[in-house]
């Protein structure tokens, strides 16, 4: 018989027909990498199920001998019995249960992983030949589709699993990303459940995880022990991209599979618009969101470029809903590589942190280069948004005649602009955690006066001279601006100093005090609430207080220049809007904020929307806007959920101490800034909540006792100002402007960072 030819053959013939895994002969004999990998893991200390490599020569014999007959697709053995005294493989151990698998050598290269396209035959009782033999004829069947490959086979010892996935560990992501199921894992690889998500810490060498860290093995979970097997796959394999299968038998976690990532995960990140919910308005302009989306990758790589080893393709910027969200897993991740703790972002920037991190001083003695490259930026942080701001300047000068040259000049200095105020609050964000800590950061900030909340200052002068004049106060309460000439003349030089600053400013859309001055008129008729500036003597700050007051103020005279240079843009983008409008390309001049980066190039070549675009586009901005989007959200979070009723009995709120004092009032609740009081309301007993706050909001500081805010951390521009006036003051009070009704009487104890109702 053909099977007695293939019996008669030795084993320990020049070429073996298999090898035992971690035999470290896999790579000689050209084992593909799914076989050769787990020999390597093997050979270098990983645990591995027992098993053997069953070699391409074992098929190419068996089919030469007519031991297997392939017809149909499929491959039959005459006598599986003979075939299985021939192969004479080594006893697994007594009731165990091995899977068949393949191994071919087209499966887990770099670009291509071929995952579940060929047989896995699993549960299969390796002492008895009609079981094993079919299996392996199985799997060869598989490739039949597939000429001149090597068809090596795996048969591995089945792990008595309690649990068992897939866990990806990549080199974009501080964290392991995890997927398991109870048990075996066939279900869950094959697609047919989807299992549990879970992310654990990536361990550098040097680190321990939480099994190391605990009182012991046994009390240590799967997920402990799957921690401590990735590190040391990677200790073995590089640390590169990897898709690794893994089983749990509550004792050990058994290496199943280890081969490379062909295609990276979409991860549920966490995003925050916390920072953008500060400078836009609820729902910005479509020409707005799509520059900002346009320079991400740009604004990233400001990060990127003090250390290249950090994440090169993760988005750091997504749009939902039409409002641009920064990734906070991807900000909290980048100062987690460098060792530093996660509420160095959320203290700076508002929101909330995903994965808490504390500081890891091994990772940071690591990253010191990069670290003093971050450092030596940092001291050179003014001088640098000095010049910025000349050149920001310089470049907006000379916008040229295209909608496409402006748009260039736009991405530019948004870019810019946002990088160095990246660079600002780095260097900021430290000193200023410790004078909160130590109890100075309001006394620092009574000594500062930025060039925003000169803003205030400088209409000091104004009020005064019309607080005596009943003709000139009601033209103010009418937004109207007087023909008196002393004002006129006071009121010019104010407006040469900050026409070009408005409200919600940073939305290049949104006109400027210069086009819309009636906020800032009509708040020179009423009396503030907010006394004269008190200049602290400036030798009471302390070098770290001098340090953090000089960064402030270059921070925010960087924006008003920057702000010179946005008006220019959106001057000069209007006036090509009114050219367009004479050619009948838009409806209107306004018509160009509806409009993207793409679709406003276009009208450089005569481009004509078609019929029912404009309505269409209005019923789309007008849907966008009726969604009350939540400050933090996931990348799978259903949108739909975002108008969810908040619970109506909450009676306290906390958030982020701004400026001591203790008002209650009635709840003024605003989306934009207004000078206009609701009936019934006074300045001395009205508390404004907004979803955040900026420069744009100083007329309405004036008419208020005390601000809550939903949005914003130690350093953003907001509470700068709002720390500078001195009022009374709450930041990251989460969900406020859902939970406080106009009217509702609310006391803000600005000294613990509490709002009652």
């Amino acid at each position: 018989m053909a099977t007695n030819q293939l019996a008669t053959r030795p084993m320990e013939g020049t070429t073996p027909l298999y090898i035992t895994i971690g035999s470290g002969m896999a790579s000689g004999f050209g084992v593909g990498a799914k076989g050769r990998n787990l020999d390597t893991a093997v050979k270098q200390g990983l645990l591995v199920p027992s098993g053997v490599i069953l070699l391409d020569e074992l098929w190419r014999q068996a089919l030469i001998n007519n031991v297997i007959t392939i017809e149909d697709g499929a491959i039959t053995c005459a006598d599986p019995k003979a075939f299985y005294v021939a192969l004479n493989l080594p006893a697994f151990p007594a009731k165990a249960t091995v899977a068949v698998r393949s191994a071919f050598n087209v499966e887990d290269t770099p670009n291509l992983s071929m995952a579940g396209h060929f047989a896995s035959i699993t549960g299969v009782d390796p002492t008895k030949p009609d079981a094993l033999i079919g299996a392996l004829c199985d799997v060869w069947a598989s490739s039949l589709e597939y000429d001149d490959i090597r068809r090596d086979v795996l048969v591995m010892e089945m792990v008595d699993a309690k649990h068992a996935g897939v866990a990806f560990t990549e080199t974009n992501y501080e964290d392991d990303y995890v997927n398991y199921v109870e048990g075996t894992a066939e279900a869950l690889v094959s697609g047919e459940v989807e299992g549990d998500i879970a992310e654990i810490r990536k361990l550098r060498l040097f680190e321990k995880g939480d099994l190391e860290e605990g009182p012991g093995r046994e009390d240590a979970t799967f997920l402990d022990r799957l921690q401590a097997l990735l590190r040391r796959t990677r200790d073995v394999f590089g640390d590169a991209n990897w898709d690794i299968e893994w089983a749990d038998d509550g004792v050990i976690c058994w290496l199943v599979q280890v081969r490379p990532i062909t295609a990276g995960t979409r991860r549920n990140e966490l995003f925050t618009i916390a920072n953008h919910k500060e400078i836009l308005p609820q729902l910005p302009s479509r020409y707005m969101v799509s520059v900002i989306e346009s320079v991400a990758a740009d604004l990233y790589d400001w990060y990127r470029g003090f250390d290249s080893s950090l994440p090169k393709h993760r988005p750091f910027i997504e749009v939902f809903k039409g409002r641009p969200y920064i990734n906070l897993s991807l900000m909290t991740e980048t100062v987690r590589a460098l060792g530093l703790p996660t509420s160095l972002v959320t203290d700076s920037i508002g929101g909330e942190e995903g994965v808490k991190e504390r500081f890891r001083p091994m990772r940071a003695i690591s990253k010191l280069p990069n670290l003093a490259q971050f450092g030596l930026s940092q001291l050179n942080a003014v001088s640098s948004a000095e010049g910025t701001g000349k050149e920001i300047t310089r470049r907006t000068h000379n916008l040229g005649e295209t909608f496409n040259e402006v748009n260039e000049t736009m991405q530019w200095t948004y870019a810019t602009l946002v990088r160095e105020m990246f660079n600002l609050t780095q260097a900021m964000s430290l000193p200023t955690a410790q004078l909160r800590r130590s109890n100075k950061l309001t006394q620092m900030a009574a000594a500062s006066r930025s060039i925003s909340t000169q803003m205030f200052d400088d209409l000091l002068p104004l009020r005064e001279y019309v607080k005596d004049k009943p003709a000139l106060l009601e033209t103010l309460q009418n937004g109207t601006l007087p023909e008196d000439g002393e004002f006129r003349r006071q009121w010019g030089l104010y407006m040469a100093k900050y026409g070009h600053r408005g409200i919600y400013e940073s939305d290049v859309a949104r006109s400027r005090y210069r086009e819309n001055p009636a906020p800032l008129l009509a708040s020179l008729a009423t009396e503030t609430r907010i006394a004269a500036p008190h200049i602290a003597a400036e030798d009471t700050l302390g070098r770290v207080g001098k340090q953090v007051r000089r960064l402030i103020e270059a921070r925010e005279q960087l924006r008003h220049d920057a702000m010179r240079g946005f008006e220019r843009i959106r001057t000069k983008l209007l006036e090509l809007a009114d050219v367009a409008v004479e050619r009948g390309q838009l409806p209107d001049r306004d018509s160009i904020w509806m409009l993207s980066l793409e679709e406003i190039s276009l009208i450089d070549v005569d481009w004509n929307p078609e019929p029912g675009f404009w309505e269409g586009r209005r019923q789309e901005i007008e849907t966008l806007a009726a969604y009350d989007m939540p400050d933090l959200l996931r990348r799978n979070d259903d949108p739909e959920q975002y108008n969810a009723d908040i619970d109506p009995d909450v009676q306290r709120l906390s958030g982020m101490s701004l400026v001591a004092g203790e008002v209650s009032g009635k709840a003024w609740v605003l989306q934009e800034p207004s000078v206009d009081l609701p009936d019934g309301f006074e300045p001395e007993n009205t508390v404004l909540v907004a979803r955040s706050v900026d420069s744009g909001w100083i007329p309405t500081f004036m008419k208020v006792a005390a601000v809550v805010v939903e949005t914003g951390g130690d350093l953003s521009h907001g509470s700068i100002i709002l720390r500078e006036l001195g009022v009374p003051s709450v930041t990251n009070v989460k969900t406020a402007t859902r939970v406080f009704a106009e009217g509702d009487d609310i006391r803000v104890d600005g000294a613990s960072g509490n709002v009652y109702k």
